[in-house]
């Protein structure tokens, strides 16, 4: 449920609109994958902001992975970290992110 669709954002000294892909995210994690099959989500706001989200969500395009922009600081983080220690394990690694998956499609 998400109930009211402004947030507050300092940097603007003010509210702002909820982005459209955080609504999306949200309702991408409504029901539990172990158990459901499916999920509802509610937003509770304005009759404009209502009418807002529901024309961004019904026209969406595909959400693009932007991790390439700083995919060596990710695979350096991940060196340290311990998780990749060979070209294997981050062949393996990148073959887990959504970045690999839009790239395949």
């Amino acid at each position: 449920i998400i109930r009211g669709t402004e947030i507050y954002d300092p940097k603007k000294g003010g509210f702002v609109s909820l982005p459209v892909l955080d609504v999306m995210q949200i309702f991408g994690r409504a029901g539990r994958p172990q158990f459901d099959t499916s999920g509802h989500g509610i937003i509770i706001s304005n009759k404009e902001q209502i009418t807002h989200y529901l024309r961004l969500m019904a026209s969406a395009l595909p959400i693009e992975s932007k991790m390439q922009v700083r995919l060596c600081d990710h695979l350096n983080a991940e060196v340290h970290s311990g998780t990749i220690s060979s070209i294997d394990d981050g062949q393996k690694w990148l073959e887990y992110t959504y970045m690999w998956r839009r790239m395949t499609v």
